[in-house]
């Protein structure tokens, strides 16, 4: 009894079964359940009822002492079987933001400051001295999942946290963290929003071996990851790519590889940095336009996310496992965080620095066939024949990537009522890449062959095995760098002072720097005899005879192809955003606000092609000095064994193989790719967001439009009739409406109906609209080009979804959308005469309209009434049906979009149970159009194969500061696949790297 009586003292009691958002939370007082508890000791019946209410309950021992509770019997809802228990005592309850029901004394002093600041962080803490802990009996249950990263054990010895040492002066603070958490906190973002939804906390993808945001935001349903050089590099939602993307709600121009695109660069940003992502799939009137497909805001943290100070450490080993020839290289890693809040004479204030640098590696060897055609009467046979110009192998990409980020911020909140900000971001990101490939092209086809058998469009066969004659070999050793420099400041405020007006203003300016480099030397041989193995499934092969490629008389200098495309990017935001409340049973409150952007662009640069000696050289590589050739291995070129190219670093420094053939010792910027475009809007927009009822259902969203005048000036050089580069300027100036709407029907407690209604806009890439013509390839004579005549895009977009909410963290959805696209930008392919030759010239046109229709199906649950140990498991898993239809290049036929997927899917093994938590996730998609009509393919459509890759993540938390994380990525060894057409003409086959790393992270 004594001990009783002791513990009630000293000891804060935990009950836990969930944490609930607030909108949560008013559901669960409102569901009936039935309750069995019967009279007695606060302690025991209040323990009671948190697990038969399924809700997290704290109270402090020293409250509950000596107080009996009521009997509560029957099928109640939460909050009348709340009220009957405290009925009586001197109890009262709070309930605060994530959803945690505090028990208070109205005859005692209420819970201190740490208490208090435990319910404005949403945090659910115990705090119990440890010298009382052998006496104490402090409960934490975690029945449905929201237990906590630390739980003590009750009875007459409490344990301590793992690791932890019990002082005599220390409190522990239990923390509800982890994969529950993580998962926990993204599902009530989704249920808390108007609009439909799907988000990813920093706990999720801390726990991923994600090295970017783009490979994080693959684990959403209906996103579908787009890779560039091993790594991802962008996405499309719902089966469109032209989605708008935001850093902390911002605009940041000029990435994904583009020296003038329009979003945030995914591949920019490592994980490490990320407080979350938030993809919002409907639209609302308040969003910045520009998105078709989806609204991304990548969120980093501020010094107000954390209680008082905080400081985080994180170091990172990777061995990047590359393609045989490459080896492996083991890459570092290194993040760090620091925080603080404090009060001072003029209020709170609050700093953080958050600093990164990643690097990593890829080495890729890729055979890659060339474009098909069709030869009639092949080798005398007299029947049609479709087979590849040529076939590269080995295609040996090897470089490394590095990224350097740092985010500053400052939080002031002088008053309740006014707040203010301010923030930096700085971004520098390197990508450096060495290429070497040897390009064989047929000849005159021989005798012997194989066909697949099969009939195409035009009524030829696709080779399977054949062999030429009189063939030829170009390879080329290439350096590709894309340096890309960010910087975005942003100041801003938040005012209310307590009544139905909230104003919040902010000014951003975002400066964008982008140097893509690429030096292309090219050297030619003959090669008598060529035989070609055209595999499906499998890399296709090539083989030569009646040549000696390790001799390097055989080989002769041919060409020089030299690109500068670079870039500045320069934008000015203003905005003011107000929310106005009513008491009002309909209305509930209306947001207003208004936007002035100022963006100015900048491209410049060169694309020169120089022939040595005419492109005939008689002289070759046996005199050329030994320190600027490199003999490829065979391990490299995969089929034909060593060959000799310039080495990179001859490549990178120019000068030497320049005064070698007589080229110009340098490069100046040329007037056909400069570009300069302004692009001043203001929008406007009002959204109403209301509360009503239909057929005695509660129903709750918003409805409003968005206004956008947008004034374009552009500047660039074209072609008069006589070839002269002149000048062109244009101006125009638009209006849009964009309406939209959103509704959210429970038609249960824990069951949500979701419609909703939009109208979205996106804006077309600069690129597209440049009136240059730029050659690609001079050999293949292939060019592309731009095409000013282009209108931005539209979608009407229809969505619906039902959602379930249970338990702590579970969640089961499905939701059906449409999309019609009108103007959406496709690639074809024209033949132009250029300088009197002709050349396959890649450009862009509006194609019409374009229907997508789809499904979403999701489910996430931890299974925490299996028996131990299996009450750790839990799953994660969505899929995503996309059909889509798009006017083709061919008149009067239609294609899938491109780089969309039919199918998607993604299944996520989880397991926490104690120190331990590891990950097991699959991520697979469908086969899918690349390129409907590109100019390297004459016409013809290329496709991707079916790919899935399977990703692990294993942490153990040796304490509550130290954690380490073992993961691995495609460690199944997956590959890529494409094809002309036809699985029977292979483009290209690359196996993709694989990556193991081991992380540390110290909190302090």
């Amino acid at each position: 009894m004594m001990e009783t009586h002791h513990c009630g003292r000293v000891a804060a009691v935990v009950l836990g079964l969930s944490i609930v958002a607030v909108s949560q939370t008013t559901h669960a007082q409102e569901t009936r359940k039935q309750f069995s508890i019967a009279a007695g000791p606060a302690v025991r019946s209040i323990t009671e009822f948190a697990k038969q209410a399924a809700i997290n309950v704290l109270a402090s021992g020293e409250n509950l002492e000596g107080i009996q509770t009521q009997e509560v019997r029957g099928t109640l809802t939460v909050s009348e079987a709340l009220e009957k228990l405290l009925s009586g005592t001197s109890l009262t309850h709070r309930v605060n933001t994530s959803g945690a029901v505090f028990i208070l004394s109205t005859a005692r002093p209420q819970i201190g400051d740490k208490a208090n600041d435990s319910i404005r962080e949403n945090k659910m803490i115990a705090t119990v001295p440890l010298q009382r802990r052998a006496t104490c009996c402090a409960v934490m249950l975690a029945l449905g999942g929201a237990g906590a990263s630390y739980a003590q054990t009750s009875g007459d010895t409490a344990a301590a946290p793992d690791g932890a040492a019990a002082r005599p002066d220390e409190s522990a603070v239990v923390v509800v963290t982890g994969l529950r958490a993580s998962l926990q906190s993204a599902r009530n973002k989704k249920r808390d929003n108007d609009a439909i939804s799907d988000s990813i906390v920093a706990e999720d993808i801390g726990k991923l071996p994600d090295q970017n945001i783009a490979e994080a935001a693959q684990r959403i349903s209906g996103v579908q990851l787009q890779r560039y050089k091993e790594e991802g590099a962008s996405i499309a939602i719902r089966g469109l790519a032209q989605t708008k993307i935001v850093l902390n709600g911002l605009e940041v121009f000029g990435a994904g590889g583009e020296y003038n695109g329009r979003n945030f660069g995914l591949e920019d940003l490592p994980a490490e940095v990320l407080a979350g992502i938030e993809v919002a799939k409907s639209s609302s009137a308040n969003e910045i336009e520009g998105g078709l497909g989806g609204y991304v805001n990548v969120r980093t943290r501020q010094p107000f996310d954390f209680k008082g100070t905080t400081a985080t450490v994180s170091a990172k080993a990777t061995d990047f496992l590359m393609a045989p020839g490459f080896g492996s290289q083991v890459k570092g890693q290194f993040s760090a965080l620091g925080g603080t809040r404090w009060q001072s004479g003029v209020g709170e204030m609050g700093v953080l620095l958050n600093v990164a640098h990643t690097e990593s590696a890829f080495g890729i060897a890729e055979d890659e066939v060339q474009r098909t055609q069709a030869g009639a009467n092949y080798a005398g046979s007299g029947k049609t024949v479709t087979y590849p110009i040529g076939i590269f192998t080995g295609n040996g990409h090897h470089g490394d990537r590095k990224r350097d980020v740092i985010i500053g911020s400052y939080q002031w909140r002088p008053s309740q009522d006014l707040a203010l900000n301010a923030n930096y971001v700085g971004i520098d990101y390197l990508e450096r890449d060495n290429f070497q490939t040897a390009r064989f092209y047929t000849g005159t086809p021989g005798a012997a062959y194989t066909l697949w058998g099969d009939k195409n469009s035009d009524g030829s066969d696709n080779l399977k095995t054949g062999t030429f004659t009189g063939n030829s070999l170009t390879d080329t050793s290439v350096i590709g760098d894309e340096h890309r420099k960010s910087k975005l400041f942003d100041i801003g405020g938040r005012w209310s002072n307590g009544g139905p007006l909230t104003v919040k203003a902010r000014v951003a300016h975002n400066e964008t720097s982008v140097v893509n480099t690429l030096y292309e030397w090219g050297i030619n041989a003959s090669v008598p005899n060529m035989t070609l193995t055209m595999n499906d499934g499998s890399a296709s092969h090539v083989a030569v005879s009646g040549v000696d490629l390790s001799d390097p008389a055989v080989y002769h200098p041919n060409y020089l192809l030299a690109i500068h495309l670079d870039g500045t990017q320069r934008n000015t935001a203003s905005t003011v955003d107000a929310n106005y409340k009513f008491d009002d049973s309909f209305l509930r409150s209306v947001d207003f606000g208004l936007r002035v952007n100022d963006y100015t662009r900048h491209s410049f640069g060169f694309v020169n092609f120089y022939c040595i000696d005419g492109c005939n050289s008689s002289r070759t590589l046996a005199g050329v000095d030994p320190g600027l050739l490199r003999q490829v291995p065979g391990a490299e070129s995969r089929d034909v064994g060593a060959y000799w190219t310039y080495t990179s670093a001859a490549v990178r420094q120019q000068a030497a193989l320049r005064a070698l053939y007589g080229l110009p010792a340098g490069e100046t910027n040329t007037p056909d790719q400069d570009q300069l475009n302004n692009e001043k809007t203001m929008a406007a927009y009002v959204k109403l967001n209301y509360e009503t009822a239909v057929a005695s259902l509660p129903v709750t969203g918003n409805v409003g439009v968005r206004y956008i005048e947008t004034r374009l000036h552009g500047e660039s050089y074209g072609a008069d009739v006589s070839g002269t580069q002149v000048l062109q300027t244009s101006d125009s100036k638009r209006h849009d409406l964009l309406p939209s709407f959103n509704a959210n029907v429970a038609l249960r407690d824990d069951l949500a109906l979701r419609l909703a209604a939009s109208r979205t806009l996106g804006q077309v890439n600069f690129a597209y609209l440049g009136t240059a013509v730029s050659i690609t390839n001079q050999v293949q004579h292939d060019a592309r080009a731009g095409n000013p005549a282009l209108q931005p895009y539209k979608s009407t977009n229809y969505d619906l979804s039902l959602e379930h909410y249970f338990g702590a963290n579970g969640l089961a959805y499905l939701g059906v959308f449409g999309k019609t696209v009108d103007g959406f930008v496709q690639t074809v392919a024209e033949q132009r005469v250029i300088n009197g030759e002709t050349y396959n010239v890649s450009t862009y046109r509006s194609a019409g309209t374009s229907k997508i229709k789809g499904l979403e199906i999701g489910y996430q649950q931890f299974f925490d009434r299996l028996p131990q140990p299996f009450n750790g498991l839990g799953i994660q898993t969505n899929y995503t049906y996309v059909d889509s239809k798009a006017p083709s290049a061919v008149e009067g036929q239609t294609v899938p979009l491109q780089g969309l997927s039919k199918n998607s899917y993604n299944l996520v093994g989880m397991y926490e149970r104690g120190r331990v938590k590891a990950r097991l996730a699959y991520n697979y998609r469908s086969g899918f159009v690349v390129s409907t009509s590109s100019s390297g393919a004459q016409g013809v459509p290329i496709f991707a194969k079916a790919m899935g890759t399977l990703d692990f993540s294993l942490g153990y938390d040796f304490t509550k500061q130290l954690s380490v994380v073992l993961d691995g990525v495609n460690i199944l060894g997956a590959h890529s696949e494409q094809y002309y057409g036809t699985s029977h003409n292979q483009m290209n086959y690359l196996p993709l790297n694989k990556r193991i790393g081991v992380q540390a992270r110290y909190t302090f």
